[in-house]
């Protein structure tokens, strides 16, 4: 199964987001981040760096929100 794993770039540093992420979808001027299990969340950013390699994604650093 190939889930990423999502991270924030934060002045150079990663911060972990969210863990086995299947979906990524657009939403308005956000990314709604959707897991395996369907629990999801809404992050202000924008996509900095995909590595399907390694199954993750960067976004870029912006305020994000649980749902």
């Amino acid at each position: 199964m190939c889930l990423a794993t999502v991270y924030v770039d934060k002045n150079g540093a990663k911060e972990e987001v969210m863990r086995d992420v299947g979906w990524i979808k657009p939403e308005g001027g956000s990314l709604r981040l959707i897991g395996f299990m369907g629990e999801s969340r809404l992050v202000q950013a924008t996509i900095k760096d995909i590595n399907l390699m390694s199954s993750t994604v960067i976004l870029e650093e912006g305020t994000s929100n649980s749902e």
